[in-house]
């Protein structure tokens, strides 16, 4: 059904924070991309089956600390009611702005308890614009957002609305996306990578894309990348991509856009974005662990693993980014004969790129 989908992308420019928004992304030939036909079908990677462990009291001879944090930044983008008008007169940390702006092609923005909403309309029938929120400039290397789109289809032509996390080092408009894709024949999720100029994005990559039918059309993403040859991406807490071998060409710092674009002129269309994060790292360190020490595990309120890691020179590092964050979870340290050795007392909130400390209760 979707073989012949053409998944087109507009880039958006990638700057500086003394000029943001200044000028739109620019539109992208409809014939840039060959149409879509994979060879094989997506893959998943589920994660494994972790065990359960008894509720036990903590050891009292050993604490945590939290010695840094890992959290960037955070909007549930849904805590307030403001209208068009009133976000672009208060642009605090988003900052908005969009081809649709310089085109004057018509375009919306507003927030409720539902999220932020961005819609646009094209001029033309095949003539892209684009309207987005943009964050500051930001080292962050794990980027998450639950991204709506409004329909399954349209008459004619294409509708993007994804997560974008782009180059701020360059004014080259690199990107990777995590989007949904809209068309005649309906909506497929994607992974897509692009390299351009200052003129905008000229190289496009296909990393990953589903073309089942009836897909949701609410998903929630997390984007991990250190801008050169590594990306990790999840979509509903399943990891669907990675690869450390790209060449993405996105030094830091970067700026995350939550943006729809489309090349349909029949009436608006929205994309909606809420519960957006941004963390140092996907994963979560425990240092000075206790003698002895073998693992290190996160647990949840119902005594689940969710994560476990090897204890290396007094220190592991456990996955998190497949979960929501704050992911909330106990801190165990255990001995290769599965004796805890240290607890939280309950469940903390944990990011990806907390560190965690374990020291000595009687110790200062």
């Amino acid at each position: 059904m979707f073989g012949s989908l053409l998944i087109i992308v507009v880039g958006s420019l990638a700057l500086s924070q003394s000029n943001a928004l200044s000028v739109g992304p620019v539109t992208i030939p409809d014939n840039i991309l060959a149409p879509l036909v994979p060879s094989t079908p997506p893959t998943t990677v589920q994660p494994p089956q972790l065990p359960t462990v008894p509720l036990l009291p903590p050891s009292p001879l050993f604490a945590f600390n939290k010695v840094k944090s890992g959290l960037v930044a955070s909007d549930s983008l849904t805590n307030e009611v403001k209208n068009k008008e009133q976000l672009l007169a208060n642009q605090n940390y988003w900052h908005y702005g969009g081809s649709a702006q310089v085109l004057n092609a018509p375009y919306d923005i507003f927030k409720d308890s539902q999220g932020f909403h961005v819609g646009v309309q094209s001029l033309a029938n095949g003539d892209w614009a684009g309207f987005y929120g943009v964050s500051p400039n930001t080292d962050a290397s794990l980027f998450h957002a639950v991204i709506s789109t409004d329909r399954r289809a349209i008459p004619s032509n294409f509708y993007n609305n994804g997560l974008y996390v782009q180059t701020a080092a360059s004014s080259n408009v690199n990107y990777v996306t995590c989007f949904a894709d809209t068309g005649t024949a309906g909506t497929v999720w994607a992974i897509l990578a692009a390299i351009g100029n200052t003129g905008g994005a000229t190289d496009f990559k296909t990393l990953w894309f589903d073309p089942s039918a009836d897909q949701p059309l609410t998903k929630d993403c997390t984007i991990i990348t250190n801008g050169s040859n590594y990306l990790k991406v999840y979509l509903d807490g399943v990891k669907v991509y990675e690869d450390s071998t790209l060449n993405l060409q996105m030094p830091g710092p970067f700026n995350a856009f939550l943006e729809p674009q489309t090349s349909y002129a029949g009436e608006m269309q929205y994309g909606t974005y809420k519960d957006y994060y941004a963390a140092s790292s996907e994963t979560v360190k425990v240092t000075n662990t206790p003698p002895f020490s073998a693992k290190v595990r996160l647990v949840d309120s119902t005594m689940h693993v969710l994560a476990e890691a090897p204890v290396v020179s007094d220190s592991a590092s456990l996955t998190i980014g497949q979960y929501h964050m704050p992911l909330s979870a106990f801190i165990k340290v255990y001995d290769s004969n599965e004796i805890e050795l240290a607890s939280t007392p309950s469940p903390i909130g944990i990011y990806g790129g907390d560190t965690y400390q374990v020291k000595l209760n009687f110790i200062p």
